[in-house]
């Protein structure tokens, strides 16, 4: 896919860190503290090393907070990102609306990238620039890298593959009438559903946190060295960085045989697990946009007219 020219689009990075998604109290001091400190160690620490690409980072924070949580987000935010403050109650529009204010309309570039990384979560030293290369003035048109790294509570590491992943860009170009979408316009892993995807074979683009605040809790992919991570991104996270190789193959059938009782347990990682894999053989591809289910969804279906249970 060719490259675009200088300047034929602006890119922005979204994170959403406390945003308010009902009406209730807001996050109480200790679980802000919690997160923001795998925020630190993953997230912020990741998006620092960004290397080849010129970007803007915008982070929204709910402003029911101390003033000295407040304090020290501001502190982090110098020379890295621009955090938004609200209490509004969530809506894509949140950010569509920051990024408008930001752009001055007759001199904004034609073509707008957006990015999502989730606030503990982490992505490769040249994810920016390798979802820059992949513009292609397509309205509509998601990048997605589907290769990634989970990395658990324990410190193991994880090759993990996931079609439509939270890391998606979506371009879309500029309009002077309205705000732009945003990536969050569309769920994830219903992108397609939105516009067609552009699937990237890369290496490990992105990392997973899985900790007992995340909504992910399951380590479904293939156990792996460390040196991946060692080699493409810069962590403060604590993880283990050198396992020999003898530990290693020990930890493999461990985690095989876990793997095979999650599967049972969870027969759809089953279908995702290959899902992915034969996408992932087929190289880097464009699915077309369509509202047709994925294997996995196909199968749940099946499985619920039969009166089958998961």
């Amino acid at each position: 896919m060719p490259t675009s020219p200088p300047h034929a689009f602006e890119h922005y990075l979204l994170t959403r860190f406390s945003a308010v998604f009902s009406a209730d109290v807001p996050a109480q001091e200790e679980w802000l503290r919690y997160r923001l400190g795998f925020f630190v160690d993953a997230c912020w620490s990741s998006v620092r090393s960004q290397h080849g690409a010129d970007f803007t980072w915008l982070v929204l924070f709910d402003d029911r907070c101390s003033d000295d949580f407040r304090g020290d987000v501001e502190a982090l935010a110098e020379g890295t990102f621009t955090p938004i403050w609200s209490h509004e109650r969530w809506a894509p529009s949140i950010f569509g609306r920051a990024i408008a204010e930001r752009s001055a309309a007759g001199a904004a570039p034609p073509w707008l990238l957006t990015t999502r990384l989730d606030s503990d979560d982490a992505i490769a030293r040249d994810f920016m620039a390798a979802a820059q290369h992949e513009f292609a003035p397509v309205e509509g048109l998601f990048v997605d890298f589907p290769r990634g790294i989970q990395i658990d509570r324990s410190g193991a590491t994880y090759r993990y593959d996931q079609l439509s992943s939270p890391f998606l860009t979506l371009v879309e170009r500029r309009r002077l009438d309205s705000p732009p979408s945003t990536v969050y316009a569309a769920q994830h892993a219903r992108a397609r559903q939105w516009g067609p995807v552009r699937e990237v074979s890369a290496p490990p683009m992105w990392v997973q946190v899985i900790h007992g605040g995340n909504l992910l809790n399951l380590t479904a992919g293939a156990r792996v060295s460390p040196r991946v991570v060692n080699e493409r991104f810069d962590l403060e996270l604590v993880y283990d960085r050198e396992v020999s190789t003898r530990d290693l193959l020990r930890q493999k059938a461990v985690h095989r045989a876990r793997l095979a009782r999650l599967w049972v347990r969870h027969p759809g990682e089953v279908t995702k697990w290959a899902e992915a894999k034969y996408w992932r053989l087929r190289g880097t591809h464009v699915r077309p946009q369509g509202m047709s289910p994925s294997l996995t969804e196909a199968l749940k279906a099946r499985a619920a007219r039969l009166g089958w249970r998961r």
